[in-house]
């Protein structure tokens, strides 16, 4: 049994539960192995290709996580007697079932045996009280993501993405003109999932860069005094949990200097 705010569903013992923010985009939800995910996809989403033709895989699967139907969702009644909300039904072909019960959304993996989907939706219960089940590869998330750290200025040199940023202290004569709160502003973090530093650094890049006339490369953005929003993430040990990024804009003037997002870290 998995249970996610009052809502409960039976899967197969084998199955593993997850934390939501490890499903998939492009290709539906659920991967080859099945398992129960409970909890939101935060992740920003990214771009996928366009489909070449083909519908998605069909894999076994349940999502459970806060939703609610939209305009236009019909009841269906399940065989246990569940009044439910369900999707539009023109996209049945579609291997992902998407049910709404109780503000809870449900999405049902139709997998090659249809037996398998159809015993999660007769299981489907609303039991009051009843704990969320416990998830593994949970993403540690602040309850506050939106409110700005203390700025601070860069103490010793810190290099990040590969050797490709550096963020050296400031001069002790350096004032920027340019104030935190609007790099914040600007960078517009939200991830729960991330932990976030304003600082005020000397910046430098490797790119970009101009050909030398030895070969070598001119970096063009050097030893600028910068506001950087820098991003880690809370839980770096947990693949699939946020990653690192660098929000740089040039303390003199305002204009963003790098909007850079990488794997691994720092």
């Amino acid at each position: 049994m998995v249970s996610y705010h009052d809502v409960r569903v039976e899967v197969p013992r084998a199955w593993p539960v997850v934390d939501g923010i490890h499903t998939g985009f492009c290709r539906g939800p659920f991967r080859q192995r099945p398992t129960a995910f409970v909890g939101p996809q935060d992740e920003g989403a990214p771009s996928c290709p366009l489909p070449i033709g083909t519908k998605p895989p069909a894999y076994d699967g349940v999502w459970l996580q806060v939703g609610y139907p939209p305009p236009g969702t019909k009841k269906m009644t399940t065989p246990s007697g569940q009044v439910v909300f369900r999707g539009n039904p023109d996209l049945s072909e579609y291997p992902v079932k998407v049910l709404w019960f109780h503000h809870v959304s449900l999405e049902i993996g139709r997998g090659p045996d249809l037996n398998i989907a159809q015993e999660i939706v007769d299981s489907i219960r609303f039991t009051p009280g009843a704990p969320d089940t416990s998830a593994t590869g949970v993403c540690v998330r602040s309850p506050h993501p939106n409110v700005m750290p203390s700025p601070e200025r860069v103490a010793r040199r810190l290099v990040l993405d590969r050797g490709t940023i550096v963020l050296d202290p400031p001069k002790r004569s350096d004032s920027a003109v340019m104030f935190p709160a609007q790099a914040w502003k600007e960078s517009e973090p939200a991830a729960s999932y991330e932990r976030y530093r304003v600082v005020l650094s000397r910046y430098s890049a490797k790119f970009p860069a101009l050909d030398g006339p030895d070969g070598s490369l001119i970096p063009l953005e050097y030893n600028i005094l910068a506001w950087v929003v820098y991003s880690s993430p809370r839980s770096p040990t947990i693949a699939g949990c946020g990653g690192w990024g660098v929000e740089a804009f040039d303390a003199t003037t305002g204009g963003q200097i790098t909007s850079d997002g990488y794997a691994p870290g720092p």
